[in-house]
Protein backbone atom coordinates (compact mmCIF):
# COMPACT_ATOMS: atom_id res chain seq x y z
CA UNK A 1 0.00 0.00 0.00
CA UNK A 2 2.59 2.23 0.72
CA UNK A 3 4.27 1.94 -2.58
CA UNK A 4 1.65 2.03 -4.46
CA UNK A 5 0.97 5.65 -2.59
CA UNK A 6 4.78 6.54 -3.53
CA UNK A 7 4.19 5.60 -7.11
CA UNK A 8 0.63 7.65 -6.89
CA UNK A 9 2.83 10.66 -5.69
CA UNK A 10 5.36 10.38 -8.19
CA UNK A 11 3.17 10.18 -11.02
CA UNK A 12 0.65 13.17 -9.74
CA UNK A 13 3.98 15.31 -9.79
CA UNK A 14 5.22 14.19 -13.50
CA UNK A 15 2.05 14.62 -14.92
CA UNK A 16 1.54 18.01 -13.42
CA UNK A 17 5.12 18.97 -14.68
CA UNK A 18 4.20 18.00 -18.14
CA UNK A 19 0.66 19.71 -18.47
CA UNK A 20 2.06 23.00 -17.04
CA UNK A 21 4.63 25.41 -19.62
CA UNK A 22 8.04 26.74 -18.30
CA UNK A 23 10.70 28.70 -20.02
CA UNK A 24 13.67 26.94 -21.31
CA UNK A 25 16.82 29.39 -21.28
CA UNK A 26 20.06 29.03 -23.30
CA UNK A 27 22.80 31.07 -22.59
CA UNK A 28 23.94 33.38 -24.95
CA UNK A 29 26.41 36.13 -22.77
CA UNK A 30 27.68 36.13 -19.72
CA UNK A 31 29.73 38.74 -18.69
CA UNK A 32 30.49 40.82 -15.25
CA UNK A 33 28.18 43.70 -15.77
CA UNK A 34 25.55 41.26 -17.52
CA UNK A 35 24.01 38.05 -18.79
CA UNK A 36 21.91 37.55 -21.48
CA UNK A 37 19.44 33.91 -22.44
CA UNK A 38 17.21 33.17 -25.41
CA UNK A 39 14.07 31.46 -23.71
CA UNK A 40 11.78 30.14 -25.52
CA UNK A 41 8.27 28.38 -23.91
CA UNK A 42 6.97 24.87 -23.59
CA UNK A 43 3.17 23.58 -23.31
CA UNK A 44 2.85 20.23 -22.27
CA UNK A 45 6.27 19.83 -23.50
CA UNK A 46 5.97 21.15 -26.96
CA UNK A 47 7.86 23.98 -27.63
CA UNK A 48 5.12 27.22 -28.71
CA UNK A 49 6.45 28.27 -31.90
CA UNK A 50 5.57 31.58 -34.05
CA UNK A 51 5.32 34.12 -30.78
CA UNK A 52 7.76 36.64 -31.94
CA UNK A 53 9.32 38.08 -35.78
CA UNK A 54 12.79 36.81 -35.43
CA UNK A 55 15.54 36.92 -36.36
CA UNK A 56 15.42 40.60 -36.10
CA UNK A 57 18.02 43.22 -37.21
CA UNK A 58 17.91 46.27 -35.44
CA UNK A 59 21.18 48.14 -35.11
CA UNK A 60 22.96 48.46 -32.27
CA UNK A 61 22.83 52.49 -32.51
CA UNK A 62 19.34 52.49 -33.18
CA UNK A 63 18.93 50.02 -30.29
CA UNK A 64 20.68 52.32 -27.78
CA UNK A 65 18.71 55.30 -29.14
CA UNK A 66 15.96 53.57 -27.80
CA UNK A 67 17.31 52.86 -24.73
CA UNK A 68 18.79 56.43 -23.73
CA UNK A 69 14.75 57.32 -24.10
CA UNK A 70 13.57 54.90 -21.11
CA UNK A 71 12.52 56.56 -17.79
CA UNK A 72 10.60 55.64 -15.27
CA UNK A 73 8.51 57.21 -12.05
CA UNK A 74 9.29 55.44 -9.02
CA UNK A 75 6.66 55.73 -5.94
CA UNK A 76 8.70 56.90 -2.87
CA UNK A 77 7.77 56.58 0.94
CA UNK A 78 6.66 59.35 3.39
CA UNK A 79 10.21 60.68 3.75
CA UNK A 80 12.14 60.21 -0.05
CA UNK A 81 8.93 60.88 -2.31
CA UNK A 82 8.71 60.31 -5.91
CA UNK A 83 11.54 59.50 -7.50
CA UNK A 84 12.39 59.55 -11.74
CA UNK A 85 15.04 58.62 -13.53
CA UNK A 86 16.89 56.68 -16.21
CA UNK A 87 16.07 53.05 -16.57
CA UNK A 88 19.92 52.48 -18.51
CA UNK A 89 23.25 54.61 -17.76
CA UNK A 90 25.67 55.78 -20.62
CA UNK A 91 27.89 52.58 -19.73
CA UNK A 92 25.27 49.98 -19.82
CA UNK A 93 23.79 50.92 -22.99
CA UNK A 94 27.31 50.80 -24.54
CA UNK A 95 27.75 47.13 -23.43
CA UNK A 96 24.23 46.39 -23.61
CA UNK A 97 23.03 47.31 -26.50
CA UNK A 98 25.36 45.34 -29.34
CA UNK A 99 24.59 42.01 -27.56
CA UNK A 100 20.50 42.65 -27.46
CA UNK A 101 20.72 43.41 -30.74
CA UNK A 102 22.59 40.18 -31.75
CA UNK A 103 20.40 38.24 -29.82
CA UNK A 104 17.59 39.65 -31.67
CA UNK A 105 19.69 38.68 -34.66
CA UNK A 106 19.98 34.91 -33.79
CA UNK A 107 16.63 34.31 -32.37
CA UNK A 108 14.07 32.15 -33.73
CA UNK A 109 10.47 32.77 -33.69
CA UNK A 110 9.98 30.77 -30.87
CA UNK A 111 12.58 32.53 -28.38
CA UNK A 112 12.73 35.72 -26.90
CA UNK A 113 15.82 37.62 -25.22
CA UNK A 114 16.52 37.74 -21.79
CA UNK A 115 18.57 39.82 -19.89
CA UNK A 116 19.89 41.42 -16.32
CA UNK A 117 22.26 44.13 -16.49
CA UNK A 118 24.33 44.94 -13.15
CA UNK A 119 25.65 48.39 -12.18
CA UNK A 120 27.07 50.74 -9.27
CA UNK A 121 26.03 53.65 -8.66
CA UNK A 122 27.05 56.14 -6.06
CA UNK A 123 24.49 56.77 -2.80
CA UNK A 124 24.70 59.50 -0.32
CA UNK A 125 28.18 58.36 0.32
CA UNK A 126 29.18 55.17 -0.71
CA UNK A 127 28.15 53.33 -4.12
CA UNK A 128 25.56 50.38 -4.12
CA UNK A 129 24.96 47.61 -6.64
CA UNK A 130 21.66 47.69 -8.60
CA UNK A 131 19.69 45.02 -11.06
CA UNK A 132 17.89 45.89 -14.22
CA UNK A 133 15.90 42.70 -15.42
CA UNK A 134 13.60 42.36 -18.27
CA UNK A 135 12.64 40.82 -22.08
CA UNK A 136 12.82 41.84 -25.34
CA UNK A 137 11.25 40.31 -28.68
CA UNK A 138 10.32 42.12 -31.56
CA UNK A 139 6.24 41.36 -33.23
CA UNK A 140 4.75 42.40 -36.54
CA UNK A 141 4.76 46.13 -37.94
CA UNK A 142 8.41 46.54 -36.96
CA UNK A 143 7.54 47.03 -33.05
CA UNK A 144 9.94 46.40 -30.34
CA UNK A 145 9.07 45.25 -27.09
CA UNK A 146 11.16 45.83 -23.96
CA UNK A 147 9.27 44.65 -20.30
CA UNK A 148 11.09 44.87 -16.92
CA UNK A 149 10.51 42.60 -14.45
CA UNK A 150 13.49 45.03 -12.06
CA UNK A 151 14.15 48.39 -13.16
CA UNK A 152 17.55 49.60 -10.98
CA UNK A 153 16.68 47.52 -7.89
CA UNK A 154 19.34 47.44 -5.23
CA UNK A 155 20.66 44.11 -4.42
CA UNK A 156 23.49 42.47 -2.19
CA UNK A 157 26.91 43.17 -4.11
CA UNK A 158 27.57 39.12 -3.96
CA UNK A 159 25.11 38.50 -6.13
CA UNK A 160 25.46 40.51 -9.37
CA UNK A 161 26.49 38.39 -12.20
CA UNK A 162 24.28 35.50 -11.59
CA UNK A 163 24.23 32.43 -13.75
CA UNK A 164 21.27 32.82 -16.48
CA UNK A 165 19.47 29.71 -14.27
CA UNK A 166 19.58 32.32 -11.57
CA UNK A 167 17.11 34.83 -13.11
CA UNK A 168 14.03 35.96 -11.95
CA UNK A 169 11.29 33.50 -12.23
CA UNK A 170 8.34 36.19 -12.75
CA UNK A 171 7.47 37.01 -16.39
CA UNK A 172 7.66 40.65 -16.80
CA UNK A 173 4.49 40.10 -19.12
CA UNK A 174 2.66 39.00 -16.26
CA UNK A 175 3.18 42.42 -14.17
CA UNK A 176 -0.13 44.05 -13.52
CA UNK A 177 0.83 46.70 -11.62
CA UNK A 178 4.00 48.14 -9.72
CA UNK A 179 5.39 51.17 -7.67
CA UNK A 180 7.94 51.45 -10.64
CA UNK A 181 6.10 52.72 -14.09
CA UNK A 182 7.51 53.28 -17.54
CA UNK A 183 7.31 56.47 -19.09
CA UNK A 184 5.83 56.38 -22.43
CA UNK A 185 8.14 58.20 -25.39
CA UNK A 186 5.58 60.14 -27.15
CA UNK A 187 4.89 59.70 -31.33
CA UNK A 188 6.54 56.65 -31.11
CA UNK A 189 6.40 54.46 -27.31
CA UNK A 190 3.54 53.59 -25.24
CA UNK A 191 3.00 51.42 -22.69
CA UNK A 192 1.44 48.03 -23.28
CA UNK A 193 -1.88 47.71 -22.84
CA UNK A 194 -3.56 45.01 -21.08
CA UNK A 195 -6.51 42.72 -21.44
CA UNK A 196 -8.24 44.75 -18.82
CA UNK A 197 -8.12 47.71 -20.41
CA UNK A 198 -5.02 49.19 -18.26
CA UNK A 199 -1.25 49.70 -19.20
CA UNK A 200 1.36 47.63 -18.00
CA UNK A 201 3.61 49.49 -15.97
CA UNK A 202 6.96 48.29 -16.96
CA UNK A 203 6.04 47.20 -20.49
CA UNK A 204 7.02 49.03 -23.87
CA UNK A 205 6.37 48.84 -27.21
CA UNK A 206 8.39 51.03 -29.60
CA UNK A 207 7.64 51.55 -33.14
CA UNK A 208 11.48 51.62 -34.46
CA UNK A 209 10.71 53.06 -38.23
CA UNK A 210 8.72 55.78 -36.27
CA UNK A 211 11.37 56.29 -34.21
CA UNK A 212 14.07 56.53 -36.65
CA UNK A 213 11.64 58.89 -39.19
CA UNK A 214 10.93 61.28 -35.84
CA UNK A 215 14.58 61.40 -35.34
CA UNK A 216 15.70 62.36 -38.69
CA UNK A 217 13.23 64.63 -39.81
CA UNK A 218 13.62 66.41 -36.14
CA UNK A 219 14.18 70.36 -36.37
CA UNK A 220 17.15 71.65 -34.06
CA UNK A 221 16.99 71.31 -30.47
CA UNK A 222 15.04 73.93 -28.01
CA UNK A 223 14.21 73.91 -24.48
CA UNK A 224 10.92 72.21 -25.53
CA UNK A 225 11.92 69.81 -27.46
CA UNK A 226 14.90 69.06 -24.61
CA UNK A 227 11.45 68.10 -22.76
CA UNK A 228 10.01 65.41 -25.43
CA UNK A 229 11.12 62.25 -24.09
CA UNK A 230 10.93 63.86 -20.78
CA UNK A 231 7.22 61.93 -20.38
CA UNK A 232 6.04 64.29 -18.50
CA UNK A 233 2.00 64.40 -18.16
CA UNK A 234 1.32 67.27 -20.79
CA UNK A 235 2.41 65.27 -24.21
CA UNK A 236 1.14 61.92 -23.88
CA UNK A 237 1.88 59.00 -26.16
CA UNK A 238 0.76 58.55 -29.41
CA UNK A 239 0.40 55.52 -30.81
CA UNK A 240 0.47 54.51 -34.33
CA UNK A 241 -3.02 54.95 -35.37
CA UNK A 242 -3.53 58.40 -33.81
CA UNK A 243 -2.52 61.51 -35.66
CA UNK A 244 0.97 62.88 -34.16
CA UNK A 245 1.79 66.07 -36.33
CA UNK A 246 0.61 68.07 -33.68
CA UNK A 247 3.59 66.30 -31.04
CA UNK A 248 7.25 67.85 -31.60
CA UNK A 249 9.35 64.35 -32.44
CA UNK A 250 12.33 64.59 -29.98
CA UNK A 251 15.79 64.40 -31.78
CA UNK A 252 19.00 62.16 -31.21
CA UNK A 253 20.19 65.00 -29.03
CA UNK A 254 16.92 65.68 -26.92
CA UNK A 255 17.60 62.12 -26.12
CA UNK A 256 20.51 62.21 -25.05
CA UNK A 257 19.58 64.81 -22.46
CA UNK A 258 16.88 63.51 -20.29
CA UNK A 259 15.90 65.63 -17.70
CA UNK A 260 14.71 64.25 -14.40
CA UNK A 261 13.10 67.17 -12.93
CA UNK A 262 11.52 66.90 -9.10
CA UNK A 263 9.38 69.55 -7.36
CA UNK A 264 10.63 71.45 -4.76
CA UNK A 265 9.03 69.90 -1.94
CA UNK A 266 10.20 66.21 -3.35
CA UNK A 267 13.66 67.78 -3.70
CA UNK A 268 13.66 69.34 -0.02
CA UNK A 269 12.20 65.78 1.17
CA UNK A 270 15.20 63.93 -0.32
CA UNK A 271 17.67 66.26 1.33
CA UNK A 272 16.36 65.56 4.42
CA UNK A 273 16.03 61.45 4.12
CA UNK A 274 20.09 62.24 3.43
CA UNK A 275 20.70 64.30 6.49
CA UNK A 276 19.18 62.17 8.82
CA UNK A 277 21.16 59.31 7.22
CA UNK A 278 24.52 61.16 7.31
CA UNK A 279 24.31 61.94 10.82
CA UNK A 280 23.15 57.91 11.66
CA UNK A 281 26.78 57.17 9.55
CA UNK A 282 28.18 60.18 11.96
CA UNK A 283 26.86 58.50 15.54
CA UNK A 284 27.77 55.29 14.66
CA UNK A 285 31.36 56.12 13.81
CA UNK A 286 31.12 55.38 10.54
CA UNK A 287 32.19 58.71 9.51
CA UNK A 288 34.11 61.58 10.83
CA UNK A 289 33.09 64.95 11.68
CA UNK A 290 35.24 66.80 8.98
CA UNK A 291 32.92 64.44 6.64
CA UNK A 292 30.13 65.09 8.19
CA UNK A 293 30.53 68.36 7.91
CA UNK A 294 31.49 68.81 4.40
CA UNK A 295 28.54 66.60 3.20
CA UNK A 296 25.89 68.51 5.39
CA UNK A 297 27.40 72.10 3.62
CA UNK A 298 26.85 70.36 0.12
CA UNK A 299 23.11 68.86 0.92
CA UNK A 300 22.04 72.28 2.07
CA UNK A 301 23.36 74.38 -0.37
CA UNK A 302 21.26 72.42 -3.03
CA UNK A 303 17.85 73.09 -0.87
CA UNK A 304 15.70 75.17 -3.20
Amino acid sequence: MKRFLIVMVVSAVFLTACAGSRWVRTPVVKDRNFVIALEHREEKGAVVTGAYTHPYEVASEDLGMLMRGLTYVERGGLLTGEKTGHVFQAEEIDRLAPALAGALNVADGSQRIRFTSYKREKALIFYVSRETEGVVFAESGNHLNIAFSRINSEIDPDSVNDFYEDFSRMDPLDIRSADTVLNPIHTFGWRKQLDSGNDAPMWITVDIDAMKQAVASAPAVNSNVSRGLDSSNDVPAVKPDVPAASVVPPTAAAMETLPAALSDDQIKEDIKSKLKYLKELLDEGLISEKDYDAKKSELLEKIP
